[in-house]
C-alpha cells in the first residue's frame, strides 16, 4: 500500500491520486481531515472518486462529523481511519492544548469513540497499539506511524521500530522518512524487511 499525504495532495491534486492508481496499488490517503462536518462530508464525497482504500480523519472532530462522513462512504470500499494523537505530540503538549489526559489514555479513549462510531480503524503510535487492540477487537485496524530504525531526534515523539509496531499489533506500519530521505532508499527499504524477519 502506498501513503499518499498532505503534501503530496498540495502539490499533486486529485489527479496525482488518480496517476499512481495506476500502478495497481492501494492507496492509503493520509489527509487527516478535520473540519465542521458539512466541509468533511463533501470533501469525502469527492475523494469517494479516487477509488482509494483508506481515508484519515481526525476523531477529535466530534461525533457528528464523523457519522456524516461514514454516511457517504456506506456500501464503498474506502475506510474511513481516525487519527487518535499525532505521534509528534508528546503530554506536554496535550497539556498545553488543555487535554488533562496523558497521550496513552487519550489515544485509548479516541479509539473507543471510533470504534463505537462506526470507524474502520485508527492511527496511533505502536505504545498505544496493543492496548488499543484490546480495547477495539481483533477486527479494528492499527495504524501506526513515527516507525524509525533507530529512535532518533527528530519532530516525532512516540516512535518505535518496525518490529515493535508489529509486535505490538499493527496491522499496517507508516515508514516515510527512514526510507524517501535515504540516500539510498531501495536498502534502506530492505534493511527494514530484514528487520522484521530477524
Amino acid at each position: 500500500m502506498v501513503k499518499l499525504g498532505l503534501e503530496f495532495f498540495a502539490a499533486h491534486g486529485p489527479s496525482g491520486v488518480r496517476e499512481v492508481a495506476k500502478c495497481n496499488v492501494p492507496i492509503f490517503l493520509d489527509l487527516k481531515l478535520y473540519d465542521i462536518p458539512n466541509t468533511v462530508a463533501r470533501t469525502v464525497e469527492a475523494i469517494k472518486a479516487l477509488d482509494v482504500e483508506m481515508l484519515t480523519l481526525h476523531i477529535s472532530g466530534g461525533t457528528k462529523m464523523l457519522k456524516e462522513a461514514l454516511s457517504i462512504v456506506q456500501g464503498k470500499k474506502i475506510k474511513l481511519i481516525g487519527v487518535t494523537v499525532l505521534t509528534s505530540m508528546g503530554n506536554e503538549d496535550l497539556s498545553e492544548l488543555g487535554v488533562a489526559r496523558e497521550a496513552k489514555s487519550q489515544v485509548i479513549l479516541l479509539a473507543k469513540l471510533a470504534k463505537k462510531i462506526g470507524l474502520h480503524g485508527v492511527v496511533c503510535s505502536a505504545l498505544e497499539a496493543q492496548e488499543v487492540r484490546q480495547e477495539c477487537g481483533k477486527d479494528f485496524k492499527i495504524i501506526t506511524p513515527g516507525i524509525r530504525m533507530n529512535r532518533g531526534h527528530d519532530d516525532q515523539k512516540r516512535t518505535a521500530t518496525p518490529k515493535e509496531a508489529i509486535n505490538s499489533g499493527a496491522d499496517y506500519i507508516v515508514i516515510g522518512r527512514p526510507i524517501t530521505e535515504s540516500s539510498n532508499p531501495a536498502s534502506s527499504a530492505e534493511l527494514i524487511l530484514k528487520s522484521l524477519t530477524d
